[in-house]
């Protein structure tokens, strides 16, 4: 970075200037000039330095004043700011650094040591831009519209979360294993205003009671054998930004006593410890589990079950939304082939019937799981038969043979929707009301592809 960065040097002296700008240009550092506040806000504003070396005593627009503004102003843009002054009491470093300085060098300066602060200065600006674009890079992979499927059930979903996005409600997600929920709750992070903070997931299932409790609420020095230091909790580690339950339903008890007052009271206290804590969290939830059917057996409490499920979000399973299935069989197709291969391989109509009639009691993973063993089974750029599926689902497409094997995409998957329609028609005895809930469409989307594919 040092052949490349820009250096603003701010000094009402210009011989100050001068000597910094001599250090400065044979390490390979591009130096700006100002001398005044006024002109260095304008340079920060149009050159966006790398770095400010700024004087505190100017005419004007003091040091102080200007380090406030600069940092009011940077944005996501961080741009570190040394003050360079010869007042060297404490009241003084002080209010530098609580106008944002990030460092702190005074008059007349060592050589050495300036550079060694210039640098260090520069590398926190480089790991800070790296942070920023993997932060970017993350919340482009969570968002909504890369999420694969545009069934009336997904569709519902989406607009169901559209809704709490920038809210700090808690969310509960509820569907079967597998069907997306953690995505679900990275895409509502990273989507909200929260999206810059932590994201933290865990999986109530996966720890014994004691390890999850110290997990969530931390614990102090020697408050249980092998306490041997005192440790943060996920709730207070995820301070500005989302905790994620995993599982919500094998939490125990006791737990969910003490989650209670997480969420009624925003504080968590320390195991060993009596002083609770202020947290700024949001909280979500997911479970595979029927969590009403649990309240009433007992198994889980009904005052935490409603604090919970203040926006329940169901995600459906893939049975629900069989015309989403070639969609992601395609998405996991181009994200697991040998990249280094020039030509992508493809499903055959046959395979493409059976992966949509099967039931995916795994749901989304399982369908992906499916996808990476057929092609296994394939040369790059080959085309994927009924033969290089699972005998499972191998099974569920032979079970009918009145779907076409050639054609486009959009005439197989019409092909689809006319067998689903007709095998609603049978099982709900022409009910178009129960065929509609059925199909996850509307009465008046029935209705036209009825008409359409001239079914009565």
């Amino acid at each position: 970075m040092t052949d490349k960065a820009k250096i603003l040097v701010v000094d009402d002296q210009p011989s100050n200037v001068k000597a910094l700008r001599m250090r400065l240009s044979p390490e390979g550092y591009e130096v700006l000039e100002a001398f005044n506040g006024s002109q260095a806000l304008e340079q920060v504003e149009q050159e966006q330095p790398d770095l400010v070396l700024l004087d505190v005593v100017m005419p004007g627009l003091d040091g102080y004043e200007v380090c406030r503004k600069i940092k009011s102003r940077q944005g996501s843009n961080f741009i570190p700011v040394i003050l360079v002054t010869a007042r060297t009491e404490t009241e003084s470093i002080v209010r530098g650094l609580d106008a944002g300085a990030d460092e702190y060098v005074t008059k007349p300066f060592e050589p050495l040591e300036l550079m060694a602060r210039v640098r260090s200065m520069l590398r926190i600006r480089r790991m800070y831009q790296e942070n920023a674009h993997l932060r970017r890079e993350i919340a482009g992979t969570y968002r909504f519209d890369n999420l694969i499927g545009q069934s009336p059930a997904m569709k519902k979903v989406y607009e169901m979360a559209q809704k709490v996005i920038d809210s700090p409600i808690t969310v509960l997600l509820t569907g079967e294993t597998g069907t997306g929920k953690e995505l679900m709750a990275r895409c509502l992070h990273y989507n909200g205003p929260r999206k810059d903070q932590k994201f933290i997931a865990t999986n109530c299932g996966a720890l014994p009671e004691n390890l999850l409790e110290s997990e969530l609420f931390g614990h102090k020095r020697g408050a249980f054998t092998g306490a041997v230091a005192d440790k943060v909790g996920l709730f207070e580690a995820a301070e500005g930004g989302t905790v994620f339950l995993d599982e919500i339903g094998e939490m125990s008890q006791a737990l969910q006593v003490r989650l209670l007052r997480v969420l009624q009271e925003r504080e968590v206290t320390r195991l060993g410890e009596t002083r609770p804590r202020k947290i700024d969290i949001r909280v979500i939830a997911a479970s595979n589990r029927d969590l009403e059917a649990e309240v009433k057996a007992s198994r889980f409490r009904e005052d935490l079950y409603y604090r919970l499920s203040v926006f329940p979000i169901r995600l459906p399973p893939l049975r629900e939304r069989r015309e989403d299935i070639p969609f992601l069989a395609d998405h996991f197709l181009q994200k697991h082939r040998d990249a280094s291969k020039p030509a992508p391989p493809a499903f055959a109509p046959d395979a493409l019937d059976a992966l949509t009639r099967y039931d995916w009691p795994g749901n989304v993973r399982e369908l992906e799981n499916e996808v990476q063993r057929a092609l296994a089974f394939v040369p790059d750029g080959g085309v994927i038969g009924l033969e290089a599926l699972s005998e499972k689902v191998q099974e569920r497409g032979k079970e009918t043979r009145s779907w076409r094997r050639d054609g486009t995409l959009k005439e197989a998957l019409e092909a689809v929707e006319q067998e689903l329609i007709r095998a609603a028609l049978e099982t709900c005895g022409g009910n178009k009301s129960r065929m509609s809930e059925q199909l996850s469409v509307s009465r008046w989307t029935l209705l036209q592809k009825m008409k359409e594919y001239g079914i009565e």
